[in-house]
């Protein structure tokens, strides 16, 4: 097992704050570590950030490499690290957000335990911005359903063997929100060996103004592209999946949005007669504020 797992993060204007994130890759307890930092063509001093970092921290069992790829998008960040790694394993994680010392040591141990695993993932906490903490679990089973609905194929929800990723094809740099779900979606349409490594909550997802996992800028649009890819590599019974996640989307994310509210009337309009009638409880219920909607559908998910 030595020498297995490389981890890549890619890192734009972060140098006040990706420290942390950084420390917490220092601290885990798996040793030989890989790190790949890919600088995303930064306009402040974040790329000196890294190197300092790897200087104060490599060791010959811990070895950092930072590398720039000048295209915008993380996508092309995380495509130049994953072509630079070498190990067996690849773990991407974001660059403001916070894994727990035993985190890689969790995961690699289960890898040892299932060496016909394939995709190995494990459950996160979200700490909101507000203060709550809501944990987001990995699924043991229904995995295209609980992608499309609960993103269970997240960046930070799992690791999978390097030649996956470079079989299912890279991240898709057209794609700019929800990419990891439309990568995760290509992954699982290769039918490969998934498993959960159990145990406690080993990564703290810290949302805020400024993290990559922020809501702030929510456009149904600008989630379309990766949710129409979703829906390629689904069998065609499961794509009208995608349409209710839509609603779900526009109508929890967006509810005052009058374009978001067309866009769900177009959906409806071209759903079948005998959807449409589900369709629209579902909306209505959303609207209303319910949540839910993926926990209630479940049981009749082929209607």
């Amino acid at each position: 097992m030595a020498n297995d797992i490389t981890i890549i993060i890619p890192v734009y204007n972060r140098a006040g704050i990706v420290g942390p994130t950084l420390d917490a890759v220092a601290a885990q307890t798996w040793r030989p570590l890989n790190v790949i930092l890919v600088d995303n063509a930064s306009t402040d001093n974040t790329l000196q950030v890294l190197n300092q970092w790897k200087k104060s921290v490599e060791r010959p069992d811990f070895k950092v490499e930072v590398i720039e790829e000048r295209t915008p998008g993380a996508s092309a960040a995380r495509n130049a690290g994953l072509r630079r790694a070498t190990t067996r394993w690849t773990m991407f994680f974001d660059s403001d957000d916070i894994m727990l010392p035993q985190h890689v040591e969790k995961a690699m141990t289960y890898a040892a335990a299932h060496p016909q695993a394939e995709v190995i993932g494990w459950d996160r906490a979200i700490n909101t911005r507000d203060g709550k903490r809501i944990i987001r679990r990995f699924s043991h089973s229904a995995h295209n359903f609980n992608n499309v609905f609960h993103s269970i194929m997240s960046t930070l929800t799992y690791m999978a063997r390097t030649s996956l990723f470079i079989k299912a094809g890279l991240w898709n740099e057209k794609i700019s929100m929800g990419d990891d779900i439309e990568l995760g979606q290509r992954i699982l349409a290769l039918d490969p060996v998934v498993n959960k490594a159990t145990g406690p909550v080993t990564v703290e997802v810290q949302q805020s103004r400024l993290s990559i996992s922020s809501e702030n800028s929510f456009n149904i649009n600008s989630f379309v592209a990766a949710y129409e890819s979703v829906r390629q590599q689904l069998p065609p019974a499961q794509r009208h999946w995608v349409d209710l996640r839509y609603i779900v989307l526009a109508t929890n994310e967006a509810r005052d949005d009058n374009h978001s509210k067309a866009f769900v009337a177009e959906i409806l309009k071209h759903t079948p007669r005998r959807r449409r009638w589900l369709w629209n409880i579902f909306y209505k219920y959303s609207l209303a504020g319910g949540r839910g909607v993926a926990f209630l559908y479940k049981p009749i998910r082929w209607i």
